[in-house]
């Protein structure tokens, strides 16, 4: 059979379907265009008006978190240290290699960001205080959350 035939049978069959969901006829014995009849119809269907009237608190109830657990599952415990010996590892890793071949890629690195001029100076002063000003931010929203909470 050739791809065509078969598109323009399935094309057929809906269009077939589709007129008799608009008309209110019959497949007429039909099986491929009675399939796609139970399509047609369900399109035809008005969708539901509006939400329930309850919807916001189903949806409240539904995302709502529970209240943290003061003991940690074993699973938990587990995985935690797991990332705490794989980042040891990565550490430990990471201080061999630098051991190992710092000598020959700490100079050209150290070239190319130019550590012995001023602009160094003034970037690592940005750094620290960008840092001391997020430090400063977060503290400030813990005390006034907590004095919110306090009232």
């Amino acid at each position: 059979m050739n791809t065509n035939e078969f598109d323009e049978r399935e094309w057929q069959a809906q269009e077939r379907a589709r007129l008799a969901a608009r008309d209110g006829t019959g497949p007429a014995g039909d099986p491929l265009a009675a399939r796609y009849r139970r399509v047609a119809e369900s399109l035809r269907a008005p969708l539901p008006d509006a939400l329930p009237a309850d919807f916001a608190a189903q949806m409240a109830r539904r995302v709502q978190v529970p209240a943290p657990v003061a003991a940690t599952p074993v699973e938990s415990r587990f995985e935690l240290g797991l990332t705490r010996a794989l980042v040891g590892v990565f550490g430990l890793a990471g201080a061999v290699v630098a051991a190992m071949y710092g000598a020959q890629w700490l100079p050209p690195i150290l070239d190319v960001l130019h550590l012995d001029s001023g602009a160094a100076t003034n970037w690592a002063m940005a750094l620290a205080a960008c840092v001391g000003a997020s430090w400063l931010v977060d503290q400030l929203r813990r005390h006034h959350g907590k004095a919110t909470h306090a009232a």
